[in-house]
């Protein structure tokens, strides 16, 4: 976990984002009727040119609860690749139903003594999915290498909706070649061949690449 923070890798631990949504948010008026939620919602979105994809998951606020809320799972397949998670507060439609203005705030990790909690930021952040034709949208991205997110400002990109996860085939050709990187500049201090060093570059560059997968197919 260390070294992969110094590295820059953003680990998140699993199955603890639906421990955030406590009834304020759960309740939070989220629904979106009309075509765009109903078919696009399920989708998931990517763009080569951004290093970027993100969807959404529908979370109950709790194992028994049957009280629910959404949350746009981020994944930013960059520099320094990173999934972020943001729990949505409101969802709104253009007049023309071409644009989807989503507000979310995001869920904020914390490991301390091996045990990790969640928590809401105070800030909400805004972001608009543009529908330019059935399967093309747009979207900005505000930050840069580790604060990359969805915002109403920034850099605007083009988006394909598709059904099929792209965090594998992303993972695959942007994470795990940058992460060999890191890891393989990590170890030219230890005591190792260089053909050892590459080897172990590649198992923890796989780890990681297998670790933002993970992140990214968020389940409840």
């Amino acid at each position: 976990m260390r070294l992969w923070a110094k590295l820059g890798m953003t680990v998140l631990a699993l199955g603890t984002v639906s421990g955030v949504l406590t009834p304020s948010v759960a309740s939070a008026k989220t629904k979106v009727t009309g075509t765009f939620a109903n078919r696009d919602l399920q989708s998931y979105y990517k763009s080569a040119k951004a290093k970027s994809a993100f969807h959404f998951e529908t979370l109950k606020a709790g194992k028994n609860s049957k009280k629910t809320a959404t949350v746009v799972v981020m994944g930013d397949f960059g520099s320094v690749p990173n999934v972020k998670y943001g729990a949505l507060t409101s969802a709104k439609y253009s007049k023309n139903k071409k644009v989807l203005t989503m507000k979310y705030k995001l869920v904020n990790f914390k490991t301390k003594n091996g045990k990790t909690t969640t928590s809401l930021a105070k800030k909400a952040y805004t972001f608009k999915l543009t529908k330019k034709s059935t399967n093309k949208f747009t979207a900005k991205l505000t930050g840069k290498k580790a604060n990359r997110r969805l915002a109403n400002s920034g850099t605007t990109y083009k988006y394909t909706r598709t059904k099929t996860n792209p965090a594998k085939a992303y993972a695959k050709k942007y994470v795990k070649p940058t992460m060999y990187k890191q890891y393989l500049k990590a170890f030219n201090s230890i005591n190792a061949t260089q053909a050892q060093k590459k080897k172990l570059a590649t198992q923890y560059a796989t780890q990681a690449t297998n670790t933002m997968v993970k992140n990214f197919d968020l389940k409840n």
